[in-house]
């Protein structure tokens, strides 16, 4: 099952997840935007990995995120 990981941002060493774009069950294409994250500075916008169905989140709305780590699985 392929991941969404946050990728690498630069200087960013922790981000927060504003929002989620798409709910679980919903179908997603590449490239669209999936998830908005934020740092002290500046928001970003993550976008899906591939085609397929979110079918599971990982970082809810208000939890931290650093390089690397898994927020949701699409199948």
């Amino acid at each position: 099952m392929p991941d969404v990981r946050l990728p690498d941002l630069g200087e960013v060493d922790e981000v927060t997840v504003v929002e989620w774009l798409k709910k679980e069950g919903e179908t997603v294409a590449h490239g669209e935007d999936l998830v908005e994250v934020e740092t002290e500075k500046t928001t970003f916008v993550i976008e899906a990995p591939q085609d397929g169905r979110l079918v599971q989140i990982l970082k809810p709305q208000g939890e931290k995120a650093r390089f690397d780590d898994l927020l949701a699985r699409i199948d």
